[in-house]
């Protein structure tokens, strides 16, 4: 199963277009917020693809959409999250408790437009960054991840 991850659109999906565009074959695509409305506009130009989002800090019409979310994604256990409740600008310990409380296999997050994976305790915490908006010394970005056999891997992709 592979899974394509973007977050904090915010109103330019150009570049996330490309970044699905280039991976026809993805099982799933999940946005992590940072506009809900991006993520509703990519699911309706690749409706042959499933799509899951939730919504973030910067959406204010979320259409009933969540702000969290646990998936059941090819035996593996992922929590969605955007991460600004977590305040993962100043740490990842809130997410680290989270993963262990919910027993996460993957927990993705954005908001701080900085691509970042850790692997911690058989968890992967990871941030696409973002396609649109890269900070600091970042660059446009997306991650995917692949579930086989029981095992997942991710890695974060470059625009």
């Amino acid at each position: 199963m592979k899974i394509l991850v973007i977050s904090d659109t915010h109103g330019d999906t150009r570049k996330a277009e490309e970044a699905i565009r280039k991976n026809r074959e993805a099982d799933l695509v999940i946005h992590l917020g940072d506009y809900i409305r991006d993520a509703e506009k990519l699911s309706g130009m690749f409706p042959d693809i499933p799509f899951e989002y939730i919504y973030g800090n910067s959406d204010f019409m979320t259409n009933g959409s969540s702000a969290e979310k646990i998936l059941e994604v090819g035996g593996k256990r992922v929590f969605i999250t955007h991460g600004h409740r977590y305040s993962v600008k100043w740490g990842y310990e809130r997410l680290f408790r989270k993963a262990e409380e919910l027993q996460a296999d993957i927990l993705l997050f954005g908001h701080t437009h900085i691509p970042d994976m850790v692997e911690k305790e058989g968890r992967i915490i990871l941030n696409p960054g973002s396609p649109s908006e890269p900070r600091a010394e970042s660059r446009e970005s997306y991650a995917v991840i692949e579930i086989s056999d029981g095992k997942a891997s991710a890695k974060i992709c470059r625009i």
